[in-house]
């Protein structure tokens, strides 16, 4: 088995065009939208607006509204329950209370508290968490010499908790989805096999076909988790993206699921013209949906937001939101990949000689 794994490793690394798909496309993206979303302010990016509740005479407090795209939908600490009503109508994705002292305990080289509420479906806040959180480490740095850097970048503006490394939310994504978008590629693969007679000849052997499956399955499984966690590992030289356990834990989700979704769409549809529309379509509308779910005013419409969670897009996209609890995103990827893997290997037989 460990032999006819490492035999299909091998058919994938000697194939320069599969590699180049593989590899310089999503790094090319990546990198190009990295770039491009540095240069812009483009807010809508991150899905949908927040409100933010502050004292109006604060002076840092005017600076962090007004040198930002936070000014929409701003409150006085008295009116409180007024951004909790648009959070509770789907108005806004979060609401950000930044705490009376805020301006004081800047002035004083505290870290203010800033409070944080979410609904259950909330998404789009990663822009304006990263927005006040820059704000209030520049503010701080400007006042206190460099030795205290380190040690005010770890802390972070919500509930204390770990900085969840808002950062990572497009080179991880943009990675996972080229999963798919590459599917029709790695199926092409499979129809080569079977055009060369070479699964033909693997079913004729001793070998059972179980075990011919998952060599074949396990080792582009294996050939893409090593190739996509090898570019995000490249991608920490760039800028400040870091690959830590819980990307890598997305990373080979995504691994397993797509190429369960290879195999499928190989058993399902046997016209390769046919399979670059599938993948298309489905990519692009499975994306669709996902992202829909995640905006406020859309959650309203129950049979999207349940559609969506048929996707990997979906619980991609809330594996890396939640980035500190993960695990049940990651389970449900796995199961959508087993349902994929176990409808793509079915009577492999049939598909070699048909």
């Amino acid at each position: 088995m460990i032999r006819l794994i490492l035999a299909n490793i091998k058919r994938y690394i000697k194939n320069p065009s599969l590699l180049a798909s593989m590899v310089m496309i999503p790094i090319i993206l990546v990198v190009s939208l990295n770039l491009f979303s540095s240069k812009s302010d483009n807010q809508s990016m991150y899905f949908s607006p927040v409100a933010v509740v502050s004292h109006s005479s604060g002076k840092y407090e005017h600076k962090l509204i007004n040198n930002s795209k936070l000014k929409e939908n701003t409150f006085r600490l008295n009116e409180e329950d007024k951004a909790m009503n648009l959070l509770k109508n789907n108005k806004v994705s979060a609401v950000f209370v930044l705490d009376k002292n805020f301006s004081t305990d800047i002035d004083n080289l505290k870290r203010p508290a800033v409070k944080c509420f979410k609904t259950e479906n909330g998404g789009g806040s990663l822009w304006a968490e990263s927005e006040i959180e820059s704000f209030i480490n520049n503010s701080l740095k400007s006042k206190i010499d460099r030795n205290l850097d380190e040690k005010l970048t770890k802390t972070t503006i919500v509930d204390n908790k770990p900085d969840k490394n808002t950062n990572l939310f497009l080179p991880v994504f943009l990675i996972c989805y080229f999963m798919y978008i590459n599917a029709a590629h790695l199926a092409s693969d499979l129809f080569s096999l079977k055009k060369s007679n070479v699964l033909r000849r693997l079913i004729s052997t001793k070998h059972k076909d179980i075990k011919i499956i998952f060599s074949i399955l396990l080792g582009l499984f294996f050939i893409q988790a090593i190739v996509y966690t090898l570019i995000l590992g490249c991608l920490t030289f760039v800028g400040d993206f870091k690959l830590t356990l819980n990307v890598l834990m997305i990373v080979l989700a995504n691994s397993f699921v797509s190429t369960g979704f290879v195999f499928c769409i190989a058993r399902v549809f046997k016209n390769e013209n046919s399979i670059s529309l599938v993948t298309t379509f489905y990519s692009l509308i499975g994306l669709a949906i996902s992202i829909s779910s995640l905006i406020p005013s859309m959650n309203e419409l129950s049979f999207m937001a349940n559609l969506s969670k048929l996707t990997p897009f979906y619980w991609t996209i809330n594996a890396i939101k939640s980035n500190d609890s993960i695990l049940i995103n990651v389970i449900v990827l796995i199961l959508i990949g087993i349902v994929f893997v176990t409808a793509g290997s079915f009577k492999l037989r049939d598909f070699a000689k048909n």
